[in-house]
This record gives structure tokens, sequence and C-alpha cells, in this order.
């Protein structure tokens, strides 16, 4: 049985590169074992992420109760390209 500890493929899924080393034994044996450093990084992205994710639910809970509404987002002011721009325009900025 061959057991692969490399392969490489294309974009065309073509075999460039392969490396393997043939096994005779039982086939549970021959599984892939990790140690507890090969999944540190991502057990660490995954707890900062919960963390990151109560703290958000904390601040959202916290912003409710108080009360705090964020703000709407303005309209856009801006004039249309089509309109030429009067003196009307630049004095009175709330009209559209």
């Amino acid at each position: 049985m061959k057991i692969y500890t490399k392969i490489l493929f294309d974009k065309n899924n073509k075999l460039i590169e392969q490396e393997y080393y043939n096994y005779f034994g039982p086939i549970s044996n021959c599984g892939i074992h990790y140690t507890y450093g090969a999944n540190k990084g991502s057990k660490l992205m995954e707890k900062k992420a919960k963390r990151e994710r109560k703290l958000a639910e904390k601040r959202a809970k916290k912003q409710a109760k108080s009360g705090f509404v964020k703000e709407k987002k303005e309209e856009d002011k801006t004039i249309p390209l089509d309109q030429v721009i009067t003196l009307d325009h630049l004095t009175n900025p709330d009209k559209k």
C-alpha cells in the first residue's frame, strides 16, 4: 500500500510531484497522527474568534440596555452630474 507524504497537482489536476513510501502492515497503524502542536494554531484562532464574538454580544446587550441607538447613515447630499451648481446650492445646504 502506498502512503503519500506529498502530492502536488497543477491547475488542471495533473500530477506534478508525489512522494510516498510503501507500507505493509495493519491499516489501523498507517493513519495520520496529529500532535497538540500541529493543531495549536487553529485552536488559538477558534478561541480568539469565540472570545471576540462573546465581547460583541456583551457590547450589543450593554448598548441596548443603556438606550444607545446607532445613528443612521446620512443621506447622500451630493449634487447629480446633470444639474448645474448654482449659488442657491452653495448657500442653502438643506435644499435638495
